[in-house]
């Protein structure tokens, strides 16, 4: 999908990181110990992340609104590893999806986050992870996990324009 159909208009600055470059991508991919999606790359190439004028249908009982993909950068909120139920406290009783640690939130409100998931994922030639799916966790539901795609074209390919914006 062409970036230009993806990114909205709005260009919310705070959520838009500094342009990505090659060295930026690399030093996260081995933070993360992923590779992230090709297509992925190619939207933050374009724009480092922010606000999205398209979301996933809302035929499927996701319960979010899904509005921005998060780049790579410094600036809060950026993809990383620190979705709040990957903390850990083993005192705390709240609801946490199995082997957090490979689940890569790209949006999200704190009580949803819809993720990259590299939990199935195989390893590629330079021991990152690869291929991921796309995965919701919403920690105020007692089924906490509802995949969303086999992979992050297919998640590209199941967004719509949202019907008020028609």
């Amino acid at each position: 999908m062409e970036p230009e159909k993806v990114w909205s208009e709005d260009r919310y600055e705070p959520y838009i990181q500094d342009p990505l470059t090659p060295e930026i991508l690399d030093a996260a991919e081995r933070a993360l110990g992923v590779r992230l999606p090709s297509s992925l790359v190619a939207l933050l190439a374009h724009r480092n992340g922010g606000p999205i004028r398209m979301t996933l249908p809302q035929d499927r009982d996701y319960d979010i609104v899904h509005g921005e993909i998060r780049g790579i950068g410094e600036k809060f909120p950026h993809l990383a590893k620190e979705a709040w139920w990957q903390w850990e406290d083993e005192d705390a009783d709240i609801p946490t999806p199995s082997d957090p640690d490979w689940l890569i939130s790209f949006d999200g409100d704190g009580h949803w986050d819809l993720c990259l998931d590299y939990r199935r994922s195989p390893s590629g030639p330079a021991g990152l992870r690869i291929d991921p799916a796309v995965t919701v966790i919403d920690t105020e539901r007692i089924d906490i996990e509802f995949p969303v795609a086999e992979s992050f074209d297919a998640y590209l390919a199941d967004l719509i324009v949202p019907p008020d914006e028609e």
